[in-house]
């Protein structure tokens, strides 16, 4: 278990980001530990053929299965929409004492298999940190990439679920639906099943970076010289790599099949021309019927520069799961 603990200035403090980096090295770990992961499933079988010509050794070696993974490849972003430029900057140019150190961790703990071969980079640390991001930047162009606005959608919407919820609720609603294993209690934020160092935020606040590739941990940073930072699934990654199920019949006769099916279709939001182009409908025909569910108070909808992303609203979720249940 750990506990995070928050003073009033903390929770003044909270506040969320996204991260390209941090997407892209929870990508290469769940190619790493596929069996563990089936909801990636359909992911990774699309991106076998480009995954096979990457060489990503030295970063299989520093995530282990369970053990430390160097914070220095994925440092907290310091804006709340960096870009991945200017993390992968970051990494490159990391002290060589914080490389050091925290190599050796890595291979320390919990007997990390790759112990060999993280011996071998300590030889070299500047080298050693170079090929490291090196690697990185080849899974993001490769792997992250030519996904990133549809992975990026997701996490903005996340974050602003997550910011209504905070807005109406204070930390405890927020924390509270945030992830399973997390409870708010008396300015402490526990995490069950976690075994991280419990530590004082003492002022610097805690930020959320949601992650379509978390599901289903949390990753929680909390070493001296990072801002702290909790890593978390975000909604909507479920079925961003699956196909959309059909609607349930209860659910398609009470609303019409079509609707119905649009609205299930509603996780990860959507706009109507990518709904249109998915299931062959006149763009006139989804527009009709997300605003007869937007009308209904099934789905919402919020502007992202020139378009408009509808989402399930928690009273369009208790239908869809009335209808299957």
């Amino acid at each position: 278990m750990t506990v995070l603990r928050f003073s009033q200035a903390d929770a003044l403090r909270v506040r969320f980001g996204t991260s390209p980096l941090w997407e892209t090295m929870s990508a290469v770990r769940v190619l790493n530990l596929r069996t563990d992961r089936p909801l990636y499933s359909p992911w990774i079988a699309g991106r076998a053929e480009v995954a096979a010509t990457l060489e990503l050794g030295l970063l299989r070696a520093v995530q282990p299965r369970s053990g430390f993974t160097p914070d220095f490849l994925t440092p907290p972003p310091r804006a709340s929409r960096a870009s991945f430029a200017t993390e992968i900057g970051r990494v490159r140019s990391t002290p060589l004492d914080r490389v050091r150190a925290e190599l050796i961790r890595s291979r320390d703990e919990l007997q990390n298999p790759g112990a060999v071969e993280i011996d071998r980079m300590l030889d070299d640390l500047a080298g050693t940190r170079e090929q490291l991001a090196d690697q990185i930047e080849s899974a993001w162009e490769a792997l992250i990439k030519p996904d990133w606005p549809t992975i990026n959608r997701v996490l903005d919407d996340d974050i602003a679920h997550r910011g209504q919820q905070l807005t109406t609720g204070g930390l405890a609603r927020l924390f509270d639906d945030l992830h399973p294993a997390l409870t708010w209690e008396d300015d402490q934020l526990i995490a069950a099943r976690h075994r991280s160092a419990d530590a004082e935020l003492t002022g610097q606040g805690l930020l959320l970076i949601p992650g379509v590739f978390a599901w289903p941990y949390l990753v929680i940073v909390v070493e001296p010289g990072y801002q702290p930072t909790l890593v978390y699934p975000a909604r909507g990654a479920a079925r961003l790599w699956s196909d959309v199920p059909a609607p349930p019949d209860p659910l398609a006769t009470l609303l019409g099949r079509t609707r119905a099916t649009l609205l299930v279709a509603l996780d990860p939001p959507a706009t109507t021309s990518a709904l249109a182009t998915q299931y062959g409908l006149a763009l006139a025909t989804v527009a009709e019927h997300l605003a007869a569910l937007h009308g209904a108070g099934l789905a919402t909808r919020r502007r992202t520069g020139h378009q408009v992303h509808y989402r399930r609203t928690e009273v369009g979720q208790a239908v869809v799961d009335a209808s299957i249940g």
